[in-house]
């Protein structure tokens, strides 16, 4: 038997994989219930100030299942997280820092985030580039009167603003 398969381009780092607009679209349509940040405290030499940076942000809906959206460890690209992969991630920086360097804060209570806690998330937009495919740069969360933006930066991982 012949294998027909083909092979296609792989999708850049840049880009979304159909997977993960799948997980997303999952989301739209539910309530937000909360929101968490954790934040990366990284101190590379003792005595000096860390430079703490917003690693993830976990999205509590109804439906149960939490989204988590990451800068991931080179903030090149906003990447789907699952909680297993937060958790390992920041045992992982423990053991390496030899403390935690992980925190979580509740920011639902937040200016940005009271407005849209307890709202339908409509919609998930994500940008595209010249050749249509998804860029994984930005999410703006569109809960009908009031939008968050979700995006990278250099050097804060993740941001969040009013959109």
């Amino acid at each position: 038997m012949e294998n027909s398969s083909h092979h296609e381009a792989p999708i850049p780092s840049h880009r979304f994989l159909l997977e993960e607009i799948q997980a997303l679209q999952i989301f739209e349509k539910q309530v937000l219930e909360g929101v968490n940040y954790y934040i990366w405290h990284n101190q590379s030499e003792a005595g000096t100030m860390p430079h703490r940076f917003l690693y993830a942000v976990e999205l509590l809906f109804d439906g149960g299942e939490p989204l988590l959206l990451s800068s991931g460890d080179d903030s090149e690209a906003i990447r789907l997280l699952t909680a297993e992969a937060l958790t390992e991630t920041a045992r992982r920086l423990q053991r390496m820092h030899g403390k935690p360097v992980m925190q979580r804060a509740v920011a639902g209570i937040q200016p940005l985030w009271r407005e849209v806690v307890g709202k339908t998330l409509e919609h998930i937009r994500l940008s595209r580039d010249e050749e249509g495919l998804y860029l994984n740069d930005s999410i703006l969360l569109d809960f009908g009167e009031h939008r968050v933006l979700v995006y990278l930066s250099e050097r804060e991982g993740l941001l969040a603003a009013t959109y």
